[in-house]
């Protein structure tokens, strides 16, 4: 077609339609710019909040959990588990209310994998894992002299890593053989008592572990043993000397329920008991779970008729000190509790409290109250305590809300009876 003929086609057509197509393809990008740059922004706004916390670093504690050690509050600061808690990139920090914070050991200088249990205190020392180094150390309280307990070897028990010519994934492709994959050695703190330290101890292959209980002022061996599945030490709960253990219990033959044959499949068939020294601590035919709180261990169990542990819900409590076990009495029936500290006497917890307003309306009432479980007496203290958890042994409440610690002073009578939280210091 000759140029000439070509435009004499284009002067045939409708100038609006052209007009039309133009202004439809106008609208068309600027709706994908728009949708566009609604996306780069929302990425911008999110590394700019993410990075925050690198570039503005704060020297509070942020809510990770700590422990109370004669009346100071041993936390690790800075975990950088959350995006808040990178703020803090401190390590282990000593508080003490009315004197403030202090670092006993720098994240810097010595890395702690706090993804996993990593540390842990007694009367009279501090002790964490060094990750750099894999060694547990301990830090005298009273002086701050620094001591190595136990460095981990390479192997142990002729434990060795398999040699292939060419190591790696890339070598196991190129080779054929089974692909060998260096994880290194780790060790993960498992329970600290006054006198022991146990952790655990991972070969480089990932899967063999070891057991390893110390003394825990000399580092001495005390003993050694092979873990295996579903039973490792970090199983265990510690209140004083007792050990406590959440136990993986299989179901008894011919024992299911509705969708048993997927959780057969996904390895979730089973219910768990609650054990000490080997012996459970529930009534028959029960299961349950234990779990910390301050001051105590908390055993929350129910009657299992071949229902999903999923489905698990506690309607009974055992409380465990380090003398005894209690059975906690059971709430009223339009009421539910948290249970959050146990100290001279006192239970603390969150209640909640459902009153019926009318056919269709109810409302919920909040209350923080502790109960003496030797007179039965309920003190109401707060109407709700703003956190997720309390650590306390006493005077000082440490109250763990979003991203903060708050620390309170526990007022009481002269005969010891809980009256009031008082703040002392906001957002240690």
């Amino acid at each position: 077609m000759r140029g000439e003929k070509f435009y004499e086609m284009l002067d045939l057509l409708d100038d609006n339609l052209v007009l039309e197509s133009a202004e439809v393809k106008r609208k068309t990008w600027r709706r994908r710019l728009a949708i566009l740059g609604i996306v780069v922004g929302i990425l911008v706004l999110f590394w700019f909040f993410s990075s925050l916390p690198a570039l503005f670093p704060s020297d509070k504690v942020g809510d990770a959990e700590g422990c109370i050690q004669d009346g100071a509050y041993y936390v690790y600061a800075g975990s950088g588990v959350g995006i808040n808690e990178s703020r803090v990139p401190q390590g282990i920090v000593r508080y003490v209310p009315g004197q403030g914070k202090e670092l006993l050991v720098s994240a810097e200088e010595h890395p702690m994998d706090v993804i996993f249990p990593c540390w842990g205190v007694n009367s009279h020392g501090l002790y964490y894992l060094d990750r750099k180094t894999n060694q547990l150390r301990r830090q005298d309280l009273a002086t701050g002299e620094e001591t190595v307990l136990y460095t981990a070897p390479d192997t142990i028990e002729g434990q060795q890593m398999p040699e292939t010519e060419l190591s790696g994934l890339l070598g196991s492709l190129l080779s054929g053989e089974e692909p060998v994959l260096d994880y290194g050695v780790g060790l993960f703190m498992n329970w600290v008592t006054e006198d022991q330290v146990c952790f655990s101890y991972r070969a480089s292959d990932g899967l063999t572990s070891y057991a390893i209980t110390v003394d825990s002022r000399t580092g001495e061996i005390l003993n050694q043993r092979l873990e295996k599945e579903g039973d490792e030490e970090s199983t265990y709960l510690t209140i004083g000397d007792r050990k406590i253990q959440t136990v993986r219990m299989d179901y008894p033959e011919g024992v299911t329920y509705p969708g048993w044959e997927e959780d057969v499949a996904f390895n979730d068939f089973y219910w768990t008991d609650v054990q000490e020294n080997g012996q459970s601590l529930l009534p028959p035919n029960s299961m349950g779970e234990a779990r910390n709180i301050s001051g105590a261990l908390v055993v929350g169990y129910c009657e299992w008729q071949g229902q999903p542990r999923s489905q698990f819900t506690p309607t009974d409590y055992l409380l465990l000190t380090e003398e005894e076990t209690l059975v906690l009495p059971a709430p009223p029936e339009n009421e539910e509790r948290t249970y959050l500290a146990y100290f001279d006497g006192w239970l603390y917890y969150q209640n909640r409290k459902t009153v019926v307003q009318s056919e269709t309306r109810t409302q919920t009432e909040n209350a923080f109250q502790a109960t003496n479980l030797a007179t039965g007496e309920t003190v109401k203290l707060w109407d709700r305590l703003s956190g997720r958890a309390l650590i306390s042994v006493g005077t000082w409440c440490y109250v763990l809300a979003t991203n903060r610690t708050d620390c309170y002073r526990l007022d009481r009578d002269a005969d010891g009876r809980p009256l009031t939280l008082t703040l002392v210091e906001e957002n240690i």
